[in-house]
């Protein structure tokens, strides 16, 4: 009677075989992450997660499924752009004379939304229809920074 193979020895006892479908599922995985990531650079212009589309590769040969479903995740939740609407105007900041600080015209002002930072030392400030605040956005990286004091006259 012959022995009965363990489960390790049934899945291995191909060897060649299981080592090349190993290789070739790998590099399988690794050609989908980069599919994805470099298709996703081109439409968007810009990486997922800041991750080049070779290292995701990389990713997608050793991690394999892991690996592509990072790189799904990875497109699926990479800001595609800033979060606000730049064809209108940019609202004028103005110095407010009874707080010192800055705020929207007195006039009927543009809607809330991200504009050109008025101080200039930033690509974009939220501004909430009555006054700016400290978010700011560069690069697509939001952070946040106080309006500097208004230029002394």
């Amino acid at each position: 009677m012959d022995p009965v193979p363990l489960a390790g020895e049934i899945m291995t006892s191909g060897g060649t075989l299981f080592t090349a479908l190993s290789v070739f599922l790998a590099v399988l995985f690794a050609a989908l992450c980069y599919a994805r990531t470099a298709t996703f650079r081109r439409r968007v212009g810009r990486n997922p997660w800041g991750i080049h589309p070779g290292v995701w590769m990389i990713i997608g040969f050793f991690l394999s499924l892991i690996g592509v479903c990072l790189a799904f995740l990875a497109c699926a939740t990479t800001r595609v752009g800033p979060a606000f609407d730049t064809s209108g105007a940019p609202p004028r900041a103005n110095l407010d004379p009874g707080t010192g600080g800055w705020s929207a015209p007195a006039a009927q002002g543009p809607p809330a939304g991200w504009y050109p930072d008025p101080s200039g030392r930033h690509h974009y400030r939220f501004f909430t229809g009555h006054d700016w605040t400290a978010d700011v956005v560069d690069n697509g990286a939001h952070s946040t920074e106080p309006l500097p004091p208004p230029p002394a006259s």
